[in-house]
């Protein structure tokens, strides 16, 4: 591939990253927080197991948006790498990505 190419497929790539990784982080975010709400907050889910372990995994994918998604939009969409500058970020974010993952 010519270098044009290359330099044409990262643009869009950068251009994919912020306009479809915003509004998912958004929308996960406000979605997840909703879910832990209504878990938390109605005596009919505070009763069950089942809504236990909804309310978990609603946290753990708030974690997971934020780890995975947020960097991910602040590397490829807006040059801001916090890995680069902060070696415990580096291997905090990698293991907390995973450990919510599960």
């Amino acid at each position: 591939m010519s270098s044009a190419t290359i330099a044409s497929l990262t643009i869009a790539y950068e251009k994919v990253v912020i306009c479809m990784g915003i509004p998912i982080l958004f929308l996960g975010l406000i979605g997840g927080i909703f879910n832990v709400f209504v878990f938390l907050s109605l005596r009919t889910f505070r009763q069950s197991s089942c809504a236990f372990y909804l309310t978990i995994m609603s946290i753990l994918n708030i974690v997971q948006l934020i780890t995975g998604l947020l960097s991910r939009i602040l590397i490829s969409g807006f040059d801001i790498d916090l890995t680069r500058s902060s070696l415990f970020y580096c291997k905090v974010r990698t293991f907390i990505f995973q450990i919510a993952a599960c």
